[in-house]
């Protein structure tokens, strides 16, 4: 008879070490002791009995301990019994990581989450910030580090890669455009496109394009980006420039001869057909250019 209450008593105090109650604070506090236990509610629902356990671990509270918790708060009981806490953790789960990412980006962004290994966490809020999205690839591949806020201040970092593309409106070429020509409407178009959120800017109206010059050969397709374009060359080697000299009121005007080329408002070489002479001034458009002295326009 006594050895089988022995083992009656064995297992119930194994079953309530087992049955750990779940917390999500970084205190145990007497409101939680009084939950588990009737006999302890009269402590202060604020009282601090300590630090709860991190996240997947479990503290036990001895008899003892309670007893001697319930003597210095006034409380006097007997038969209590070992009280047992645990930080559950959860897996997150790739629809509240892709909500928390939505929240960051906007409303025309296409997103896909690539690879994503489940974690382990505690109960929290998901959070995906703009600031823990890593530079991409060239195909809009980027890891994205985020965290679980739990306990209020306390984060588990979490992390994912994902493809992102946003939706855009692009100058098109028509056809395979060669480098270093003026371009033309007729070989232009406008599409709506999606590509890395990322990537270099396109040009997106034609007008912006037309006369543009591209620094490298463009496929038919393709976008026309603004870090291919320059300028046209407003002054050509070996072209007669009209060149005007100021100074102060006085205004004279003559022909020379480009050295080279020039953009509009660079500084380009001029011979003087006459005296043979070369100087500079700055090229100014439909052939144009000026100097000007004791200024700064040089």
């Amino acid at each position: 008879m006594k050895q089988r209450a022995w083992w009656v008593l064995f297992l119930g105090a194994t079953a309530c070490a087992a049955n750990c109650i779940p917390t999500t604070g970084d205190r145990i506090l007497g409101s939680d002791l009084a939950a588990a236990e009737p006999a302890l509610a009269g402590l202060p629902a604020t009282f601090i009995v300590g630090f709860a356990p991190g996240p997947g671990g479990k503290r036990t509270l001895s008899s003892a301990e309670l007893g001697h918790i319930a003597r210095s708060n006034g409380i006097r009981t007997d038969n209590l019994h070992e009280i047992c806490f645990e930080f559950p953790l959860r897996l997150v789960e790739a629809e509240e990581v892709s909500a928390a990412m939505r929240r960051s980006l906007p409303a025309d962004v296409h997103l896909e989450i690539v690879e994503f290994n489940k974690s382990s966490a505690p109960a929290g809020e998901v959070e995906f910030p703009a600031t823990g999205l890593e530079p991409g690839d060239a195909a809009g591949n980027h890891v994205w580090r985020g965290w679980v806020r739990y306990a209020n201040t306390r984060k588990v970092p979490i992390s994912a890669r994902v493809k992102i593309l946003h939706d855009f409106i692009a100058v098109v070429a028509q056809k395979d455009l060669a480098a270093g020509v003026p371009l033309e409407s007729d070989w232009l178009r406008i599409e709506k496109r999606a590509g890395p959120s990322l990537q270099e800017t396109a040009a997106r109206r034609i007008e912006d394009v037309r006369g543009q010059i591209l620094k490298r050969a463009v496929k038919a397709g393709a976008p026309i980006l603004t870090s291919i374009l320059s300028p046209p060359l407003a002054v050509k080697r070996g072209a007669t420039v009209r060149v005007e000299v100021a100074s102060g009121w006085a205004r004279l005007h003559f022909e020379a001869i480009a050295e080279s080329d020039a953009r509009e408002g660079d500084i380009v070489a001029l011979r003087n057909p006459v005296s043979g002479k070369t100087f500079r001034a700055r090229a100014g458009a439909n052939g144009r250019a000026t100097v000007v002295i004791g200024g700064s326009g040089l």
